[in-house]
């Protein structure tokens, strides 16, 4: 019969190899490999971040939140995973951003977003709207997205789409920029 020593030298060797594997497998969140094979590293990160740009009036311009949010020095930019950004209408109601992934310059003036990104347009009275496309940007101080991508939007059962689109939040307007086909049933 083994002492208690044996034993638990054995039982922490078998727990070791196990972690020690984990260990040396698990990728690091903080480096990313860019292009030309080199490691970028993440100076430092936030989880579940939210991020709120205020009206010179003290109101609720836009809210933006993400679970993961990296930020890369050498790209001078913040990577977001998942974000998804909430803008309250000024007579109620609200649009709502979401995508697989984004961008946020240190500049702070635009916010890529990549990956089935959504724009719900939730109005206080009428149906409300769904916009998809591949990649927006998003110019949270001028109150505007564009894309130069085709569109598809939704509102009841009438379907647009089109390629390209400006969204004008503070004037509550959506310009369809080109090649525009729609489908309207009469109520």
């Amino acid at each position: 019969m083994l002492s208690q020593r044996p034993r638990l030298l054995i039982a922490a060797a078998l727990i070791a190899a196990p972690l020690l594997w984990w260990g040396l497998v698990t990728p690091d969140d903080t480096e990313q490999e860019t292009a030309d094979g080199q490691v970028e590293q993440v100076d430092f990160f936030i989880r579940t971040a939210e991020v709120t740009r205020w009206k010179e009036d003290g109101s609720i311009a836009q809210v933006l939140t993400t679970p993961l949010m990296q930020h890369y020095p050498q790209r001078a930019a913040m990577q977001l995973d998942s974000p998804v950004t909430r803008v309250p209408r000024d007579r109620g109601g609200h649009y709502l951003l979401s995508a697989n992934q984004g961008t946020l310059p240190d500049a702070q003036d635009e916010i890529l977003l990549a990956g089935d990104v959504q724009l719900h347009d939730n109005p206080v009275a009428g149906l409300p709207g769904l916009m998809t496309t591949d990649q927006l940007t998003l110019y949270p101080p001028r109150d505007y997205a564009h894309t130069d991508l085709p569109v598809q939007m939704q509102r009841g059962q009438d379907n647009t789409t089109a390629v390209g689109m400006d969204v004008f939040f503070d004037q509550q307007r959506i310009d369809l920029l080109s090649d525009v086909k729609g489908v309207y049933h009469v109520q």
